[in-house]
């Protein structure tokens, strides 16, 4: 009779294992909700599964207990779970994608995910850690960094508030080094703190970053700082524009144009250090999911044009970002001014302000009156547009030149002259 009840018990259980592991994996998958918001598991062809019941599952003491010390291999790296009061992911060897900071895969040494569900409000913190930072001393240690989140995960998406305390620059720099050579190369101080948004599965994201003490030195500027400036323009096209690549000093520059570019392109060129943080909190601060990789300063710009290539990329962004806070402790505005100025694209073929003023008025730079260096400063964001709907369409737009002008001197306001294309280059 004891052996018959013990077989009936032992029935009893495993049945309402079964159920319950049915019942689960059904609340966990629940095919015919629509809405959900899923990942993919790495099993199989991959199973779509409800986030939120998995987030309850994995990080309840049971699913602790169970998952505690698992080991796995995925394509980012080996995982390790661990039951810490919460769930603690830990991936070893790590990869991640991400292509909007740069086309190949970051690698870390280790990331540590640390969750804590309390119903819907989640809270945990991600520590990386990279390698070692290139020519670093043995005693340095590992570069780290940490990341703060605290939010709610419903069934449709996950909303977090995060914070990054203040960290070396250099250490958030280090997974970058093996895709950059200047970032290599360079030898970053200061101190970046941030806080922001990120929302999911819709990949939107904001970021509110504090900078201080930023220097850096070890970056090579030669091009610019030799007795000759070495800049071959990469828009010279002899067929179509014979017009050749003449470098002027800032003195034949003329007194309107350089006012104009600044007002155009950077009211804060004469104060700031290379960057405009608030410039950047604007351009990051949207919630959005696509930032545009844009707002540079002049000194950015004049990098872009001798050392940096076109990626769309934050990694392109912050290798400017170096470069300019170097070059603005190497030369002085003028000569960074003078830089931008034989360099900036202002149309087809067009390389620099001597190019750009004869192939449009047929004059010096010098020469050119209010109106003129107004209107060829305001097409630097278009130039080639400009140039086909404005200048060969002979249908000038003074609307952006006007603005311009209205920040100029007086004297430029009261005799801004008239525009006075020349003739269309013969066929």
């Amino acid at each position: 009779m004891v052996r018959l009840w013990c077989k009936r018990l032992l029935l009893t259980l495993l049945a309402a294992v079964l159920l319950t592991t049915l019942a689960v994996t059904a609340w966990i998958w629940q095919p015919y909700d629509k809405t959900a918001w899923r990942i993919k598991l790495p099993i199989g062809s991959g199973v779509q599964v409800r986030v939120l019941p998995l987030f309850m599952l994995a990080t309840s003491p049971v699913g602790r207990w169970w998952l505690d010390h698992k080991a796995f291999s995925l394509h980012h790296g080996q995982i390790r779970l661990y039951d810490a009061d919460g769930l603690r992911v830990h991936c070893q060897q790590c990869w991640l994608i991400a292509k909007s900071v740069s086309d190949k895969p970051l690698m870390l040494e280790s990331v540590e995910l640390w969750l804590k569900l309390n119903g819907q409000q989640l809270r945990g913190h991600l520590v990386a850690q990279s390698s070692a930072l290139p020519n670093a001393p043995s005693a340095v240690p590992t570069p780290a960094f940490k990341i703060n989140f605290e939010g709610k995960v419903t069934m449709h998406a996950l909303k977090l508030n995060w914070t990054l305390p203040a960290t070396p620059l250099a250490s958030l720099l280090a997974p970058l080094a093996s895709h950059s050579s200047s970032i290599a190369q360079a030898h970053v101080s200061g101190i970046l703190s941030a806080s922001g948004t990120l929302r999911w599965p819709k990949q939107s994201w904001s970021a509110q970053p504090q900078l201080e003490q930023l220097q850096v030195t070890g970056l090579d500027l030669s091009k610019v700082t030799a007795s000759t400036v070495q800049y071959d323009c990469p828009l010279l096209d002899e067929q179509k524009h014979p017009e050749k690549v003449h470098w002027l000093s800032y003195e034949n520059m003329g007194h309107w144009l350089p006012m104009a570019v600044i007002i155009a392109e950077d009211a804060e060129f004469r104060h700031h250090p290379g960057y405009v943080l608030t410039q950047m909190r604007q351009l990051l601060g949207k919630e959005s999911t696509d930032k545009a990789v844009g707002g540079s300063t002049i000194t950015q710009q004049v990098v872009k044009y001798m050392f940096t290539n076109g990626e769309r990329t934050w990694k392109r962004k912050i290798e400017e970002l170096l470069y300019a806070v170097q070059l603005e402790h190497t030369l002085n505005k003028t000569q960074i001014l003078n830089l931008y100025l034989n360099t900036v694209d202002w149309g087809p073929g067009l390389c620099g302000a001597h190019a750009a003023a004869n192939y449009y008025f047929g004059l010096e730079p010098a020469k050119m009156n209010p109106i003129q260096a107004a209107w060829l400063a305001g097409i630097i964001r278009n130039p080639h547009r400009a140039w086909k709907q404005q200048f060969i369409a002979r249908n000038p737009v003074l609307s952006r030149a006007e603005s311009i002008l209205h920040y100029m001197p007086e004297s430029a306001r009261k005799q801004p002259g008239t525009l006075n294309f020349r003739p269309l280059p013969v066929k």
